[in-house]
């Protein structure tokens, strides 16, 4: 448990700072925007970048992650969709907004140094590069389209609305960062040792910058509001979520250690920032989805020391 802890305390307490350091006026929204750009547009595909470069050959089928994580998602989505559409009573939209907040986690600004905490950048590259590629457009595809299809009575094909949405996801920064990594490292070619000294010193300063971005951001989130939506949200993307990926991972699928450890801290990870945006643009469940970042965010601290501890994994 204190091997874990050492490994837990540092990500969150990074995200504390940033939090308090935007309390205090010390970064102003102005700047929290620019930060947020820097992180997300450079020092994140950076790492990644690097990460694909060095990954080694995979050592499963990554079909059986696959199973494993969506599994959990999949599992998360039904019970969240059932209980806030037809045990509260909420409409269509709020019903699905919750279902992507209980299986859409925060991979990047908290699942990554999480991640590269526990497991290192080389063990974990893989399996990370294996969910990293596909929750992004599936997640926001399914998201997306659930939602326009509901709110535009079926006027727009469901094909349309997928392809719509897939064309931006493949300029996110993430996708670019881990397709230009691989293509890279299919050339052979290897990385002048200038260029690579650049690359690492970007690289070294993602994680504590996405962790600081995180709390930062979590200054202007707000935690109150839609309680019956939140009340779902929470213990299904902080507990389901990740036992049911763990189970999948561990005994239904038998993945690999560190392939499983990845799935779950994923999975453990709170809910993601893109679920909130997401919910801003079609003005749905917006305060639920807030509170659900902030208080996920600031409860998964003790969520995944205890799934960790769980399942035995070795911090540091």
């Amino acid at each position: 448990m204190i091997d874990i802890l050492a490994v837990v305390a540092p990500v969150f307490g990074l995200i504390a700072v940033g939090y308090i350091c935007a309390r205090l006026g010390l970064v102003p929204p102005a700047a929290e925007r620019w930060i947020a750009r820097a992180v997300f547009g450079v020092a994140i595909p950076t790492l990644l970048f690097r990460t694909m470069v060095n990954v080694t050959p995979p050592e499963a089928s990554p079909w059986g992650l696959w199973g494993a994580y969506f599994g959990g998602v999949a599992l998360s989505w039904v019970v969240t969709f059932t209980l806030a559409r037809w045990v509260i009573a909420k409409s269509y939209p709020e019903a699905v907004m919750a279902a992507l907040g209980s299986g859409y986690s925060n991979t990047v600004l908290i699942g990554i140094p999480l991640i590269f905490s526990f497991f290192g950048e080389t063990e974990s590259a893989v399996p990370l590069f294996i969910i990293l590629s596909v929750n992004l457009p599936v997640m926001m595809v399914l998201g997306t389209v659930s939602v326009e299809w509901n709110l535009g009575g079926g006027k727009v094909s469901a094909a349309t609305l997928v392809w719509q949405t897939a064309s931006k996801i493949a300029l996110s920064p993430v996708i670019i960062g881990l397709a230009s990594g691989l293509a890279w490292r299919q050339t052979g070619l290897g990385i002048a040792a200038p260029v690579q000294w650049a690359i690492d010193w970007i690289a070294w300063i993602a994680a504590p910058a996405a962790l600081f971005t995180m709390g930062v951001s979590l200054n202007r989130f707000g935690a109150g509001g839609q309680a019956q939506i939140c009340a779902i949200i929470l213990p299904v993307k902080l507990v389901l979520h990740p036992l049911a990926v763990a189970g999948l991972a561990l005994w239904v699928f038998d993945l690999p250690a560190v392939w499983a450890g990845v799935a779950v801290l994923f999975a453990a990870a709170p809910t993601g920032i893109n679920v909130f945006l997401l919910a801003s643009r079609y003005e749905v469940a917006v305060p639920a989805v807030s509170t659900a970042i902030t208080i996920g965010t600031a409860v998964s601290v003790v969520t995944i020391t205890l799934i960790s501890w769980s399942l035995g994994f070795q911090g540091g």
